[in-house]
């Protein structure tokens, strides 16, 4: 059975590390909480004080950043997301979602595509790969059945180009979370957790007010999700809420941390 592991995107404590004695302290109870891998950013000291601070933790680095523009037309960029994924010994080197002008047509996804091969080419040379996470948008219809995610799926190169798919944002994009896992596999190293939850508040009756939510607190399949992650052989279960409401974020990957455990992972 897959030993995935469990992860933390920092971007859920975001507001608790604006100094690097609050970093270091945020990852501490993370680590303290038994998560085991991060996504990160914000550090203050040097990358080797940071390396060293990560694995004083067990805390698995699960990948670098890069600007996707920048890599695409300036080489020293590209060449500096390099360096830092060989030094942080990740092979993912993640970037943003696509740009704006590019995200409703047929003609912008192919675009981006190519923008994708081409920092691809250049990462797979050095036993790396181009990580992307998907959100809602990439599900928009482009017309005969084809959405902007089906596009990019078909258009990279599964060598070079691989997912972090968001459970939240595909069910928020009106896609199954378990068929889209299964249909990235081998190119799923990392799957972002949050939970799908539709509060009151409502006006009138066709309205749906959906919340991001703790892992286990709404209305996802998580035993079903967490098993296609194992068929998947996807890597770490990373969890992420985007908005904890007034309560403590901290408090909020504990119960995600529990929950997981509960159904098994």
């Amino acid at each position: 059975m897959q030993n995935m592991r469990k992860g933390v995107q920092i971007y859920t404590v975001r507001e608790h590390i604006d100094t690097q004695e609050k970093y270091e302290l945020a990852l501490r109870k993370i680590a303290g909480m038994g998560y085991n891998s991060v996504q990160t950013y914000g550090w203050k000291c040097s990358d080797v004080e940071h390396k060293a601070l990560l694995k004083d933790l067990g805390l698995t680095f699960e990948s670098t950043g890069g600007d996707y523009e920048q890599m695409l037309n300036d080489p020293a960029a590209l060449k500096k997301a390099i360096e830092t994924a060989h030094f942080y010994e990740t092979d993912l080197v993640s970037i943003g979602t696509l740009p704006v002008p590019l995200r409703e047509s047929r003609e912008g996804y192919l675009q981006f595509a190519e923008g994708i091969n081409k920092i691809g080419a250049e990462l797979k040379k050095e036993g790396l790969h181009l990580l992307y996470h998907t959100h809602a948008l990439e599900f928009f219809a482009l017309g005969d059945g084809e959405t902007g995610w089906d596009l990019l799926f078909k258009e990279t190169d599964p060598e070079a180009f691989w997912y972090c798919m968001d459970t939240h944002w595909m069910q928020s994009g009106g896609k199954n979370p378990v068929e889209y896992i299964l249909k990235c596999k081998g190119r799923l190293p990392l799957v972002h957790f949050k939970d799908y939850k539709i509060i009151g508040g409502a006006s009138y009756i066709e309205e749906v007010i959906k919340a991001f939510g703790e892992v286990g607190e709404g209305s996802l399949n998580w035993p079903a999700i967490i098993e296609a992650c194992r068929q998947t052989e996807a890597r770490s279960c990373i969890v992420e809420q985007d908005n904890c409401y007034g309560k403590d974020p901290f408090d909020c990957l504990q119960v995600s941390y529990n929950n997981m455990v509960k159904f098994g992972l």
